[in-house]
């Protein structure tokens, strides 16, 4: 072989030795940036697990809350149910308030005018007594 051969095929080597070195060194780097993506995949999946669980606590709580609306709702149903039934009741009351207030002042009349026809007779008597008195 020619020495320019020789040189020339020296320098190919040379280049194709610089040229692995240099695929290598991109090959460990990808290596690595795989290793780095496979630990944040990992992550990533732990952070979706635990977003599933907070899921299921979350709907677990909206249904939990959903009865407690629903009792609170029957609660407010009979609650008004009560103060319908309470209103009515005062108003009945008033109304026999009234009425017996209405009774109290012709109760209050009569025993006035009772009162008046006692007191006439009383003092008739005191007269009619004075009188036998004063015969005897």
């Amino acid at each position: 072989m020619s020495e320019e051969r020789f040189d020339r095929i020296e320098q190919m080597m040379a280049q194709l030795i610089t040229m692995v070195g240099h695929n290598n060194a991109v090959t460990e780097e990808l290596r690595q940036d795989v290793t780095g993506l496979k630990q944040d995949v990992t992550g990533l999946k732990e952070d979706v697990s635990g977003l599933k669980q907070d899921v299921t606590g979350l709907k677990e709580d909206v249904t939990g809350l959903k009865q407690v609306v629903a009792v609170l709702q029957q609660d407010i149903v009979t609650l008004e149910g009560k103060m319908e039934k309470g209103f009515a009741d005062i108003v009945s009351m008033v109304n026999v308030v009234g009425e017996k207030s209405d009774k109290i002042e012709v109760v209050q009349s009569h025993h006035s005018d009772v009162l008046d026809v006692l007191a006439i007779r009383t003092t008739r008597q005191e007269a009619e007594i004075q009188g036998l008195k004063r015969a005897m």
